[in-house]
């Protein structure tokens, strides 16, 4: 009993090591974001261009691991919402170009397994990620970097305001995909990613108005990028110390949307995913378990008994030859025959007819 348990989990667990392989592929789509310059949802007319690679370490036909590094840019604009709105009125703007390396598990909805035929499958994903942004707001014809200014007032007391943004960030990515493999090397995919985030500060907007005043005291180009209704208005306008800038009750977010292509890479000899070779791969396998180098005597012995073998097969293949050679001389005599007794016949008759 206790060998037939052993024997079932030694098959079980070469089985997954079976189906264990790699595949690295690239990314290509869309990014966005949602936050303060958004009305906190996702502006469609904001998307950017998002590339990226992976790789996927198939694990089993229902799970997978993957590590990803994808670059994307997020934008924002108040010049985007109505006419009448107080957002006109703040007249901000930024961009943010994020830079992601993450680690994600799959879990596949159905088995994907390639040699089994099982070809197709929807997935969702979570994992973490570490990334980097750095928003920057269009002034006078130039992109300015916004973090280092402290538009908030988190230069001039951070006790009041709170200490700088830092710029690299943790991240929650998760969502769900469909991928489907087109050959044995290659795959295909589609995926929607969204990130959960712990900073507010993606468009370099959160909470209060600075004193302004103050602020351009110290950084006059600091006041002129935290407090922009005057470019809107076209005059000068009171201080607007204390009064909402952004809305900090909840975070920002952001997301990639795409499409994935891979390749499948397989084991040193590229026999993965070709059952042809199996038969091979039992033998090497077999050998490694062994654990016994191959002297100068296994080889000659095996290269004799594969040459004997060779010898057989010709052997055999030159017999089948023979007997097919035979068997079409057989049927031809016959036919032959059949063909004389037809002509006897006929003749018999037409004479007796005469």
């Amino acid at each position: 009993m206790k060998h037939s348990l052993f024997t079932l989990l030694y098959l079980f667990s070469f089985s997954l090591l079976h189906a264990q392989y790699l595949e690295v592929g690239t990314f290509a789509g869309t990014s966005n974001y949602k936050g303060d310059l958004s009305d906190g949802k996702v502006n469609h007319s904001e998307h950017n261009v998002a590339l990226g690679l992976f790789a996927r370490y198939n694990m089993a036909p229902k799970f997978a691991l993957r590590a990803h590094l994808l670059r994307g840019e997020i934008t924002g604009s108040d010049y985007s919402a109505a006419d009448a709105s107080d957002r006109r009125l703040r007249n901000l703007n930024f961009r943010s170009e994020i830079l992601e390396f993450g680690v994600t598990g799959e879990f596949n909805l159905m088995n994907f397994h390639i040699p089994n035929k099982e070809i197709s499958t929807p997935y969702i994903f979570a994992g973490v990620s570490a990334f980097h942004f750095n928003p920057q707001a269009e002034y006078r014809g130039r992109w300015i970097d916004l973090q280092p200014l402290g538009t908030e007032g988190q230069n001039m007391d951070s006790e009041i305001y709170g200490a700088p943004y830092k710029r690299l960030q943790v991240a929650i990515p998760f969502g769900l995909g469909f991928k489907f493999n087109l050959t044995p090397r290659a795959n295909i995919g589609v995926e929607f990613g969204f990130r959960k985030i712990f900073t507010d500060y993606l468009d370099d907007v959160s909470t209060t108005y600075p004193d302004i005043a103050g602020l351009k005291d110290s950084d006059p180009l600091a006041a002129a990028l935290s407090y922009r209704a005057p470019e809107y208005a076209g005059r000068p306008l009171d201080n607007p110390v204390g009064e909402t800038r952004g809305d900090n009750r909840s975070t920002d977010s952001y997301m990639f949307v795409g499409i994935t292509a891979s390749v499948n890479l397989t084991d040193k000899y590229g026999l993965d995913f070709d059952e042809k070779y199996d038969v091979f791969k039992e033998e090497y396998q077999e050998y490694v378990e062994s654990q016994k180098p191959i002297n100068q005597d296994e080889t000659r012995l095996r290269k004799r008994k594969f040459k004997k073998r060779k010898q057989e097969l010709r052997k055999q293949r030159k017999e089948r030859v023979k007997e097919l050679n035979r068997k079409k001389k057989a049927a031809w005599k016959q036919r032959k025959e059949r063909e004389e007794k037809l002509k006897e016949n006929a003749e018999a008759a037409r004479k007796k007819k005469a």
